[in-house]
């Protein structure tokens, strides 16, 4: 295929219509109540107690009783009392348009008042119509009231940030926005600053104006801010979290959850979010945690229609796997993996999903230079690794995308960036190499790249001065810089603990920076695949949902050593309000709603002389725990198969399902270590579940009502008894009349023996000489003698009565474990984690028995970038007193880097002496 075909797939079809909104309706309320709840005392539903020394925690178990969490207390007084009376969570749903979805979370004790249309000028007005569902959320916004906003990459939520700012400064309020990156929080200091000017900026690398109204920060800056205690976080009215659903990175996402937590009630927020499913339930943490109304506006409509396809590493052709109406066309998918599978080495990678060497940089080169030639620039390119990113950015840059005009500009902007460095700075090698691939229109984005070239090539990128860039998945987190395509040069990832496929959530993230809107009527997506997937794993990725946003809170020593240095809170109030303990008691009103069904149904059952049937109960089930004794020693394959002659009859136990008389057909041993024996018998089953292929959807019918004989596979540890008894078996059990033959042949032989069929004596017959088996017959005897004495045995009403006692023990088994399952979820999650921490802090010497840090935890407190512990030691060791500038530097950056080397690199002794020295600390 020439290169110029390589891209014709593009053209194939035609962008989608534009389908016009209704006109906006006079919203209609419906109320639904949801399954949260508050976690506090009966007598103290207003508030959890903020009591620093009321949940203390010591090793020395003699004192826990009165050291207990609150959670702990209230499962052990009362759990009925306060989980009936318990508040939940009010959810209306506000009707709007239908690519919006509107819903406002309300604390137990508010009442729901609509919405008021804003009366004078707007805080802000904008050059263009509003989308729906930015109208609504700045409806919320003008009523004071929070609001998450989850809508798709580039959908427009910046809008309603903005409209935030705007109402802030007028009312002469303060207002925080915090981002996951600084590149972003760069970003929109620019993009604030030029229009409302009252701009600070805090990053840990610059602070700029620190004193205005509206501060841009990251959200560790906050969070250290919170901790301190700063006059700002007092003063503060609105706070906007952009990215809120990083909340669920495992690193850095409970930052987040601290941030929120400590944040005053008397606060409202804007959540920035990418279409995540459980929105609501977020809210509800929200409303619950500040007792104030928390909004959910979400929209899952795409600006820009996508158009997904994939890359076959090695091959010569591009597949449209999924069209910008969503359909996942299965045939285009399958041709990828046939070339895929015939071109063979070409597309193996290595342990860590890289394509190494040529093979690979020549599949990014071809995609990109087909894509300049295609005019479907700029492009991003996202790798999962700064190697990566680098390398291929090194292979592009034999081409050249700039004219000499745009050359002159990049140089320009480049030479004023860094005249803010010094003459020594300049030198650095990162300076030196970015330079002549900027001008040929090639940029790099990642974390390791110094913050003035970062912010350079960003500004770049925007001026459309940069047409190809290769950046890790954190350029997607927020950035506003759409590009036209988007490629991965990889559908996996390590993520720090295995080798993975990308989930949809990070691909829907990433591919959401194709297609500018205004700009494009589609964007493009290609994946470049480099090993095989099955179809099943290709959707999940390109066209599954968006990930859930779930916890992933956390304890860590600075966060538990700041909160003992906090008056007024300890540990323990933090793990109550997380987010992760407010998704684990979601869950405890339908499982109390659960417990209260099955008491209800145990005590609708009424059982005259319900004592004699329990005795008689009890005495059936312990003779089955004989027989299920005894037919364990006699299904050992050296008693057992010499009697699996075909036509035996046997009875068969699997799990609940009892299988009446069954034929055996034959038997063969199934490969493996442990001696498994794969019998073939026909059993009655249900007509239903006869006409089924699967095993497992079968189900038992007593042979006296109708059924059908069916031939299935069973071990032969399911076999609960053994007859004496053989059926003639004819030559042919295809037909349906000679199976009938056999069940009229069964059928009679149960008729003529009334008492029950002629078991095989285990020791007699089968030839059990253990004594244990002496003594499991001696039992059963003993069992069955006083059930056949038991008055109960001849009465007609038996076998009415057992059933109707057995279903009330089950429930009564499920009462238990449903107070088991409720008693669980009340408890404190990590509680255990948090004793653990604690001890090692006081054994460190970071605080005492009585919980009061000392210097070492005050230190440590103060260290929020690597680990804190090692850091601080390294300090108190002097490890750093003796060390040049250029050794604390290179000993420093072993916090931070988290790039794998391939090997370990050959350092100088000055450089290995202290790598030693952290090595051992």
């Amino acid at each position: 295929m020439s290169d110029d075909a390589l891209f014709d797939v593009f053209d194939q079809d035609e962008p989608a219509a534009i389908v016009e909104l209704p006109q906006q309706v006079e919203p209609v309320v419906t109320t639904t109540t949801t399954t949260v709840i508050k976690t506090e005392a009966v007598d103290d539903v207003e508030k959890p107690s903020n009591d620093k020394r009321s949940w203390e925690e010591e090793d020395d178990q003699t004192d826990a009783n009165s050291k207990r969490t609150r959670t702990e207390l209230l499962t052990e007084t009362g759990t009925g009392s306060f989980f009936e009376n318990v508040p939940r969570m009010q959810i209306h749903t506000v009707e709007t348009f239908e690519s919006c979805l509107h819903e406002v979370v309300l604390p137990p004790n508010f009442e729901y008042v609509p919405l008021k249309a804003p009366v004078g000028p707007p805080a802000k007005e904008y050059r263009f119509n509003l989308d729906p569902f930015q109208r609504e959320a700045i409806t919320c916004l003008q009523n004071n009231q929070s609001v998450l906003v989850s809508a798709h990459t580039s959908a427009g939520k910046t809008v309603v940030a903005e409209y935030a700012v705007a109402m802030a400064l007028r009312d002469k309020q303060r207002v925080i926005y915090t981002t996951p990156i600084k590149a972003l929080s760069n970003q929109k200091y620019r993009e604030l600053h030029e229009e409302f000017h009252d701009v600070g900026l805090m990053t840990g690398d610059v602070t700029l104006n620190p004193s205005a109204s509206c501060l841009i920060m990251t959200t560790e800056i906050l969070r250290s801010m919170l901790y301190r205690g700063s006059e700002i976080t007092r003063e503060v009215a609105w706070v906007i979290f952009d990215e809120i659903h990083y909340l669920r990175d495992k690193e850095r996402g409970v930052i987040w959850e601290e941030t929120i937590i400590l944040l005053p009630d008397n606060v409202h927020y804007v959540f920035l979010s990418a279409t995540i499913p459980n929105a609501k339930q977020f809210a509800e943490w929200i409303s619950f945690l500040h007792n104030q109304p928390c909004h959910v506006v979400y929209t899952d409509v795409r600006p820009v229609p996508l158009h997904h396809y994939i890359y076959p590493a090695g091959a010569d052709g591009l597949h449209l796997v999924v069209d910008e109406t969503g359909k996942f066309r299965e045939d285009n998918f399958s041709s990828a993996m046939a070339t895929l599978r015939d071109v063979g080495d070409a597309a193996k990678g290595d342990k860590r999903g890289r394509r190494g060497g040529f093979k690979s940089e020549t599949n990014v080169f071809k995609i990109v230079k087909m894509i300049m030639e295609r005019n479907l620039a700029p492009i991003i390119v996202f790798s999962f690794s700064k190697k990566d990113c680098e390398t291929y950015a090194c292979a592009i840059a034999k081409l050249d995308f700039n004219s000499e005009d745009e050359k002159r500009l990049v140089e320009e902007v480049f030479s004023n960036a860094i005249d803010l460095l010094s003459d020594e700075d300049k030198k650095l090698p990162q300076i030196n190499t970015v330079l002549p691939l900027l001008k040929k229109g090639v940029g790099i984005h990642h974390s390791g790249l110094l913050p003035i070239i970062k912010e350079t090539i960003e500004i770049l990128f925007g001026e459309g001065l940069i047409k190809a860039l290769f950046a890790t998945e954190t350029f997607s987190m927020g950035l506003n810089m759409p590009a036209r395509t988007v490629l991965f040069t990889t559908a996996r990832k390590f993520d720090g603990k295995e080798l993975r496929w990308i989930t949809s959530g990070e691909y829907i993230q990433m591919s959401g920076r194709a297609g500018r809107r205004g700009k494009d009527e589609r964007g493009i997506v290609v994946l470049v695949i480099d090993e095989r997937m099955s179809p099943s794993t290709a959707k999940e990725i390109v066209k599954g949902k968006a990930d859930p946003l779930n916890s992933a809170f956390k304890l860590t020593y600075n966060m538990v050593l700041n909160l003992l240095r906090v008056e007024g809170i300890n540990p323990e109030f933090m793990l109550e309000r997380s987010f992760y303990q407010f998704q684990h008691f979601s869950s405890i009103p339908a499982l109390y709603d659960k417990l209260k069904s099955y008491e209800q149904q145990y005590e609708s059952i009424k059982i005259e002389n319900e004592e004699e049937i329990a005795r008689y109960y009890k005495l059936r089930k312990k003779l089955e725990l004989v027989q299920d004794q005894i037919a364990v020693m006699m299904n050992e394959p050296k008693y057992l198969l010499p009697f699996l002659q075909p036509g035996r009859l046997v009875t068969v136990k699997s799990g609940d399902l009892n299988f009446d008389w069954c034929v055996v057909l034959n038997f063969h041993k199934k490969p493996g270590e442990k001696p498994i024996y794969i019998i073939d018998v026909l059993a009655h089953l249900t007509l239903e579940s006869a006409a089924q292929k699967l095993t497992v959807e079968i189900q038992p019918c007593p042979l006296s009502e109708r059924g059908e004989l069916k031939a299935i596979p069973i071990q032969h540890i399911l076999i609960r008894e053994i007859s004496a008894v053989r059926v003639y078996l004819p030559d042919d059990l295809r037909t349906k009349e000679a199976r009938q033959g056999i069940l009229k042949a069964v059928q009679d032989i149960i008729r003529r023996h009334p008492c029950g069929l002629p078991l095989l004596d285990p020791v007699r017959d089968m030839g059990i000489k253990s004594n244990d088996m002496t003594s499991y017959i001696k039992q059963y005897s003993i069992l069955q003698t006083r059930i056949d004495e038991h008055p109960l045995t001849k009465s007609p009403q038996l076998k009415t009565i057992y059933e109707q006692y057995e279903r009330k023990a089950n429930i009564e088994k499920q009462v238990i474990d449903a107070k088991n399952e409720l008693k669980k979820a009340q408890s404190l999650l990590q509680i255990g984690d948090l004793k653990r921490h604690k001890r090692v802090l006081r054994r460190l010497g970071y605080c005492n028995s009585a919980d009061v840090i000392d210097l070492k935890g005050r230190v440590a407190c103060e260290i929020d970038t690597g680990d804190e512990l090692v850091t601080t030691e390294l300090l108190f060791n002097g490890v750093f007193n003796d060390l040049t500038v250029s050794q604390a530097c290179a000993l420093l950056s072993c916090f931070v880097f988290q790039e794998k080397a391939n090997e370990m690199p050959k350092l100088l002794p000055e450089l290995s002496a202290p790598l030693h020295l952290l090595q051992v600390c």
